[in-house]
Order: C-alpha cells, then sequence, then structure tokens
C-alpha cells in the first residue's frame, strides 16, 4: 500500500498503484463550482483534439507530457443552459472528451492550475454530479 493510500491523499497520483487514475478539475461553471474532467471552450479554427491538447495545457501546465489517443472523441456529454442563460442561438452545450495517458508523472516541479484530484472510476461519484456521473461513465474505463 502507497503512502498516498493510507493518507488517502487523491492529489497523488502514488495510489491506487492498480488502477487507471483520471483527474478531476474545480471549474467554475455558471456560478457553481464544480468536479469535472478537464474542459475548455472550443475556439474557432481549432480541431476537436487541438482543444483537448489545449485542455490539458490549460490545467497541466507546460512541465507534463500528456498523449491525446485518436482525433475521434471517446465520448460526449451535451446539456441545457439554464432558462435564464439561454439565447435563441446557444441553448445549451456538448462536451467531447478525449483519452489522454501521462508521458511523465513526476509531479514535483509542477504546480496544477486548479484544485484537482486523481481519482478511480469507483471514487467518481464521491465528486461528480449525478446526471454527469451517469452519462460520463458510459464511455470511461476501469
Amino acid at each position: 500500500l502507497a503512502d498516498a493510500d493510507k493518507n488517502n491523499n487523491r492529489t497523488s497520483l502514488d495510489r491506487k498503484l492498480d488502477s487507471n487514475l483520471m483527474l478531476l478539475v474545480k471549474q467554475k461553471i455558471g456560478s457553481q463550482e464544480l468536479w469535472l474532467l478537464p474542459q475548455v471552450e472550443w475556439q474557432p479554427g481549432e480541431t476537436l483534439r487541438s482543444t483537448a491538447e489545449r485542455a490539458m495545457a490549460t490545467f497541466l501546465g507546460d512541465h507534463i507530457q500528456a498523449k491525446v489517443l485518436g482525433n475521434a472523441p471517446y465520448g460526449i456529454y451535451k446539456y441545457k443552459f439554464p432558462r435564464a442563460i439561454r439565447t435563441e442561438d446557444n441553448v445549451g452545450a456538448k462536451v467531447f472528451f478525449f483519452k489522454a495517458f501521462l508521458q511523465s508523472s513526476d509531479l514535483s516541479k509542477t504546480k496544477l492550475k486548479a484544485d484537482y484530484l486523481w481519482v478511480t472510476k469507483n471514487e467518481l461519484g464521491d465528486y461528480l454530479k449525478s446526471e454527469y456521473l451517469k452519462k460520463v461513465n458510459r464511455f470511461l474505463l476501469d
């Protein structure tokens, strides 16, 4: 058992060494701070993959190397905005997910740019809202 497991340190990659870990970051959505898989808004001219790469750079910084697998999204989550912020042209959003692997796991020199956690699929329910969890669980692997 790793020290991070004994201390339940979910900010460490040195835990649950027999499982895949996923990065969760706390992001402001509307007026709420929510735990989410990392996401950023798509910019015109970007491919979905380059948006995913920018999301990783935004949260992981420049010192951590991660590789996005493929050019097609691994999953999608669609939702409607609250009525108060909907417009005729903009009633909701689609979030596309890509699978990526860390190629370097030495986070000692890196300060992640948000509140973050490294969690297993089974731990996602401790942090994610149930509707979001239900959708992302469809495409996440253990």
